[in-house]
């Protein structure tokens, strides 16, 4: 069934506006506790390899970034839920943002974790040159990601900062501009399981220090506008 026209009309605004939006009470959140619960035994063996000094997924001091497709395929379940990786309202948005289905693939799917001990990120985007029009020009959203927070986002656990409007500037400039800004206002949206966020690939943003004993994780699902080897 198709999003209802206001509310999708609103999500879009604020996508254009901040560079993101939150979709408060996207996903059940029973379901998101499935995930977390066949998730949790993955991450902790990446900490084990870790603390082990193999860390091929290591993204930082006690951060770990890794591929989760292939766990979706050998494990099935909550994995390889549509809900995750074909959510249809989520792919409705990204075909208001990024054009016909024709114009867009599916890129990869990951989790992002912090144990405690992790430190502040430096702020950056995600979207790489190669997939940019011009880096130096303003730019145009070719890259869109939807992110599962699989725990509560709080100050206390590390949730993502973002620096609103920033999806806007040039590739190339934008995270190089933040040096001669004397003053930059970022926000720290606190998540609650179940809550969902869709945001342009060119936001800047950073994970923030998890202070907690607990892992904080979110999943991945992005999109971006299609090359050779996309589906």
């Amino acid at each position: 069934m198709p999003i209802d026209p206001l509310i999708k009309d609103r999500w879009l605004r604020e996508f254009r506006l901040n560079g993101f939006v939150i979709l408060r009470g996207f996903l059940p959140s029973t379901y998101v506790e499935t995930l977390w619960e066949q998730i949790l035994p993955i991450l902790r063996g990446e900490k084990d390899k870790g603390d082990r000094g193999d860390a091929p997924n290591k993204r930082g001091a006690h951060r770990y970034s890794f591929d989760v497709g292939v766990y979706a395929k050998l494990l099935g379940g909550p994995l390889s839920d549509p809900r995750y990786l074909a959510h249809p309202d989520v792919e409705e948005l990204v075909q208001a943002i990024l054009g016909p289905r024709e114009a867009w693939g599916r890129g990869w799917s990951r989790i992002e974790c912090a144990f405690k001990g992790s430190e502040h990120m430096g702020w950056h985007s995600d979207q790489v040159f190669d997939e940019t029009p011009d880096p130096h020009a303003p730019n145009r959203t070719v890259r869109v990601t939807y992110n599962i927070p699989l725990v509560d986002f709080t100050w206390a656990n590390g949730a993502t900062e973002f620096i609103p409007g920033t999806h806007l500037q040039p590739r190339a400039e934008a995270a190089k501009d933040l040096l001669d800004i004397p003053n930059v206002y970022a926000v720290r949206p606190d998540l609650r399981r179940g809550d969902a966020i869709l945001r342009d690939g060119n936001t800047l943003h950073r994970g923030a220090p998890n202070l907690t004993d607990a892992p904080r994780a979110m999943l991945d699902q992005t999109y971006r506008v299609a090359k050779a080897g996309t589906t």
